[in-house]
């Protein structure tokens, strides 16, 4: 049988902890070698475009992949195809909007607990949107957040970001220019979708950790060459993806020493190093793969059953037999 899951019934099924735990197992997955993770397809469409990204997690049993569009002036739509690998069968269509925002958000949440320094610091976000907010939910679900502060060139959505969360009962504020708290922040967190940098490697100080997860397009710019150099670990969460896809990474490729790059997998495997001294920067640069979603897709969908949450389609689609 296949359940057909909407945007509320994904936000309902789970939370940002139970997104870290499914990510923090499908990295886990990776590092063992029993996923097929192939290049995501790009395709343009009219005055837009098509990705598809497909994985096989042959550990836990599932495979699937997400299809996301965007058709300009309208906006884009994300949906995720999640399928059994021992049967073949289609489990679950569902939205995958907020599933992309939040498995973004666990996904620096897995880089931080081995990149970041210990303890509660100062936090600076740049951006107001979906993805900051998520961002920025992932630290508070870490414990590291001991005040945080947000800028977005509109006054607006910065504040009412900073609302959100002190309702919240987190110590967070609006600023109305970036650059004291970025100089301040134990931990950025960059989530712009920009054609201009907004993030100047000169400005972060000894001991910062970034996360950097608003560029996914060539075109888009979010952090100088000088956060890459500056950085003495640099975590991706896909080499081929951020080095293929992210403008600044691609803009910053020719100056970075190749042994400071790493996959988020590998970190979590500790077959290579984390943070090596207080005083090192580290960076982490995400794009996102198909493992992350098909990762969250299957916590969402095994929840979902549990709370009785979309709706069934019967047998979908048709078989035939071979």
């Amino acid at each position: 049988m296949t359940l057909l899951l909407t945007h509320q019934d994904v936000c309902a099924a789970i939370d940002m902890g139970g997104a870290i735990a499914a990510m923090e197992a499908g990295f886990a997955e990776e590092a063992a070698g029993l996923t097929t993770l192939p290049a995501r397809i790009n395709m343009k469409a009219g005055g837009g475009w098509l990705r598809v990204g497909p994985v096989a997690m042959e550990g836990s049993g599932w495979m699937g992949f997400k299809a996301m569009n965007l058709t300009p002036g309208k906006g884009v739509r994300y949906q995720v195809h999640l399928y059994s690998i021992a049967s073949g069968a289609l489990l679950a269509i569902m939205d995958a909007q907020h599933l992309t925002t939040l498995r973004t958000g666990a996904t620096s949440a897995v880089a931080t607990r081995r990149l970041a320094r210990p303890g509660a610091g100062e936090i600076a976000v740049l951006g107001a949107g979906a993805e900051a907010a998520a961002q920025l939910d992932a630290m508070v679900a870490l414990g590291v957040v001991r005040r945080a502060r947000i800028f977005s060139p509109t006054s607006a959505r910065r504040e009412a970001l900073a609302r959100h969360f002190q309702d919240r009962g987190v110590n967070a504020q609006a600023v109305d220019a970036p650059e004291a708290m970025l100089r301040e922040a134990d931990i950025v967190l960059a989530a712009v979708k920009s054609v201009t940098t907004v993030l100047p490697g000169q400005w972060l100080k000894p001991g910062a950790h970034v996360n950097s997860v608003g560029t996914a397009r060539p075109d888009q710019r979010e952090c100088d060459v000088d956060c890459f150099t500056r950085a003495a670990r640099i975590i991706v969460d896909t080499r081929q993806g951020v080095f293929g896809e992210a403008g600044d990474a691609v803009a910053a490729r020719d100056a970075i020493d190749e042994g400071r790059v790493a996959e988020l997998s590998c970190l979590v495997a500790g077959t290579v190093p984390g943070r090596q001294s207080d005083d090192e920067i580290t960076l982490f640069k995400s794009v996102g793969t198909g493992l992350q979603d098909i990762g969250l897709a299957a916590a969402i969908y095994a929840r979902a059953q549990e709370l009785g949450l979309g709706a069934e389609l019967g047998e979908f689609p048709y078989l035939k037999a071979n």
